[in-house]
């Protein structure tokens, strides 16, 4: 039975919490949509709550295409100037929400701030694990029944207090929330706990690499050399850009490495390493790369364009440097985006350039080591990602010993990033996918 299906059960059980794991690009919003058709027609009252407006925005006008008749209000502050499908009612007020069968759908911040007379019949959570266990506890008294839908390999919710003193909390208020409920005997006990096995956007063999970052098994929806980028010129070896691009003939993943200035610890930000990125960039649009991305594209690959591109680094200052040693041509909205992995969630792109988290770090830091980061960034492709780096990655990971300076009975998150980041470039050393 699909997830789809089973959570039309969950919504007419009596079961009050229900958890999705979603792998990257498995269609997480699809398939919550596609559950409120048991939804639509009933007496049902439902919330759909997203983390951010883009995020509402977003479901409200796949919610509005599928269920063009069905009675749904987008629940904004009163200075929402968005534009939305004209079935979908923009309200601010709770008094002005519905009282029959309807949707809302709103961000998790309005909700917590809004007081229901009336409970919903269940409450729907996207990107869940971007959500704190706090956050949904604000969230208590829009439902009694719950389901949270995430990706469990994302960068956690980011918290700007202290928490030590909540670390062995069995609620700590600061994880996210699904991880909570999963590690809590009590809540895990009454918990529906559904995954989605199938990943639409990465190529096959990027699966097996993403893959490490989860604790539950899925398989790519690509076939074995389904998806691909070319170049449609003939390749210069003596260019260490096109030696990296030949890499893709047998893999959708390569390294690219730029020789470390001597001390494996560069400048921040690292302006010769953002040179090599936006000459990758430049290069990939000089030889007019083709690539396939969809089902049926193989046949008929298209020209890779400055919008198939995205780059991606974990530092603003290195973001901005690359966007300055880019040529003008390729900057602005319909050229190149460049950002960090936490504007990335969510987003995809044919082709992407990533600088490696560990480039030019000597002595690597938790922030340097979390695993969300780095499976963000090895998952927003469809066709072909690269990752720039200093080459020193290596050296640094052998080097360091990580400090087990978690609180007693807590998970080794730091060591875990050493062992994540680790298995990740010798999966490349490994297939000589090191240039």
């Amino acid at each position: 039975m699909s997830v789809v299906a089973q959570l039309k059960e969950f919504l007419y059980g009596g079961d009050r919490l229900c958890v999705v794991k979603a792998p990257p690009g498995s269609g997480k919003s699809f398939s919550l949509v596609q559950t409120l058709a048991a939804v639509v027609g009933t007496d049902l009252r439902v919330v759909v709550a997203a983390q951010t407006n883009n995020q509402v925005d977003d479901l409200c006008a796949q919610i509005a295409q599928a269920y063009p008749k069905a009675h749904v209000a987008r629940f904004s502050s009163g200075r929402y100037n968005g534009t939305v499908a004209s079935n979908i009612e923009i309200l601010s007020k709770v008094d002005q929400l519905p009282s029959g069968p309807s949707i809302v759908v709103g961000t998790v911040s309005k909700l917590a701030i809004s007081t229901f007379d009336q409970s919903y019949d269940v409450l729907f959570v996207d990107e869940a694990w971007q959500m704190t266990w706090a956050d949904l506890l604000t969230l208590r008294d829009v439902s009694a029944r719950y389901v949270l839908i995430g990706d469990p390999g994302q960068i956690p919710p980011v918290v700007t207090v202290d928490v030590d003193r909540w670390e062995v909390s069995p609620v700590a208020p600061h994880r996210p929330a699904p991880d909570v409920i999963l590690r809590n005997p009590e809540l895990s006990r009454i918990t529906t706990l559904l995954e989605l096995d199938t990943c639409w956007r990465l190529p096959y063999d990027s699966v097996s690499l993403v893959q490490t970052f989860y604790d539950f098994t899925f398989g790519a929806h690509a076939q074995p050399g389904e998806r691909f980028l070319r170049a449609a010129r003939s390749l210069d070896s003596a260019l260490v850009t096109d030696r990296a691009i030949e890499k893709l003939a047998r893999s959708s993943t390569v390294v690219l490495t730029h020789p470390s200035d001597g001390n494996d610890a560069a400048s921040e930000p690292d302006t010769e390493l953002a040179e090599v990125v936006a000459r990758l960039a430049v290069r990939l649009l000089e030889l007019r790369c083709v690539y396939a991305a969809d089902d049926g594209d193989a046949d008929t690959p298209r020209e890779l364009a400055p919008a198939d591109i995205g780059i991606v680094s974990t530092h603003n200052l290195m973001n901005t440097a690359i966007e300055n040693a880019m040529p003008a041509a390729l900057r602005g909205k319909k050229g190149i985006r460049v950002t960090t992995p936490e504007r990335w969630q969510g987003l995809q792109k044919p082709v992407m350039i990533a600088v490696h988290p560990l480039s030019g770090i000597a002595r690597p830091s938790s922030f340097d080591l979390e695993t969300g980061r780095l499976c963000v960034m090895a998952s927003r492709h469809r066709s072909a990602c690269f990752f720039v780096t200093r080459d020193n990655v290596g050296r640094t990971l052998d080097a360091h010993l990580p400090n087990a300076d978690q609180a007693l009975g807590c998970h080794d998150i730091v060591g875990r990033g050493h062992a994540q980041h680790t298995a990740f470039w010798k999966y490349h050393e490994e297939r000589d996918l090191v240039v």
